[in-house]
């Protein structure tokens, strides 16, 4: 009778365990920074409630917003892709995004997913409406191929990937937006101050690349500003959201920008990179809480995919992610 040993046990499931590297790679985690910013422009018309009515909640419709929020996945899940496969050599020096960097995946693999993701978001979309699937192409024009590609390499431009990563904020919520109500006008209204807040949340992802930014020569706005110009930049934005709120008199925003304070300010006092991420981290995370008092199947949705990937970098590489530490 053969008998396993406990490496046999190992190496079996660590061989599992791989097969998910095609999924987590697409870095589902975020995928709630976008997904909450389409939830909050679909449920734009109760702004002025922080917890939505029973009536609300049961007249929902959860078909269109999970089909939304799968097509939308795949979008970001391909822009992340193409990134990753544009920054290999910096993301191995900022030891970050390792699973294609560290070639635990192909570049075949990886060109298949891309293709594959694409198919999925533009043609979902389009069956949803042409608006959606406009809405998706051009999301994935920008960030896709001018993010990363040549002739227009945004990411590299430092205004060019301010107004990028702004757009990809603003599309998320127009998708959304587009699900519920109709009118142009309305929609930029209503947009500014997730606009801002998200873009204030963009300048500080800018700062843990920092050094290898450099290194490598990249001329992000972190490069040439410096941390302590991003971190007033931020507080700047972040302000802009808190005032707009108050005028829009949406308070679902407004509940998300007042339990950030404590973070944005402490980044201002101490102004250190450990602050911002605890800043960024919190604010996602307060986001997500205002779109469960609306839609209360959002919390499993989220903690599930959080302990599931915590599980699996543990699982698979002994590394501590996601967390809401400083680091």
């Amino acid at each position: 009778m053969k008998t396993t040993s406990i490496t046999d046990n190992y190496q079996e499931q660590t061989g599992v365990i791989k097969k998910l590297d095609y999924f987590f790679v697409l870095r589902p985690m975020l995928f709630f920074p976008g997904w909450s910013t389409l939830l909050a422009g679909f449920l734009i018309n109760s702004k002025s409630e922080i917890v939505s009515n029973t009536d609300t909640i049961l007249q929902t419709n959860y078909f269109l917003i999970v089909s939304v929020m799968i097509i939308f996945g795949a979008a970001m899940g391909m822009s992340f892709l193409m990134n990753q496969l544009k920054d290999i050599e910096s993301d191995r020096r900022n030891n970050k995004l390792f699973i294609i960097s560290e070639g635990h995946i192909t570049r075949t693999a990886v060109i298949i997913e891309i293709i594959l993701l694409c198919l999925i978001a533009v043609l979902g979309g389009f069956a949803i409406s042409f608006i959606t699937g406009w809405l998706i192409l051009v999301f994935i024009v920008i960030t896709g191929y001018l993010y990363n590609y040549r002739p227009f390499i945004l990411k590299d431009r430092p205004m060019g990937s301010l107004t990028a990563n702004a757009s990809m904020g603003w599309m998320a919520f127009a998708l959304g937006w587009t699900l519920s109500r109709t009118g142009s006008s309305e929609l930029i209204l209503d947009s500014i101050p997730y606009l801002f807040f998200n873009t204030a949340l963009y300048l500080f992802t800018l700062l843990p690349d920092i050094d290898g930014d450099r290194e490598t020569s990249k001329k992000t706005l972190a490069v040439l500003l410096g941390m302590h110009r991003i971190i007033y930049g931020a507080f700047l934005f972040y302000s802009v959201s808190f005032v707009s709120s108050i005028l829009l008199k949406d308070w679902q925003i407004c509940f998300v920008i007042v339990l950030a304070f404590p973070f944005f300010l402490n980044t201002i006092i101490k102004k250190e990179k450990s602050t911002t991420l605890m800043a960024t981290k919190f604010s996602i995370f307060f986001f997500a809480v205002m779109i469960c008092l609306k839609i209360p199947a959002y919390l499993i949705l989220m903690v599930s995919v959080f302990f599931l990937t915590r599980w699996y970098f543990r699982a698979r590489f002994n590394f501590d992610y996601p967390n809401f530490k400083g680091t």
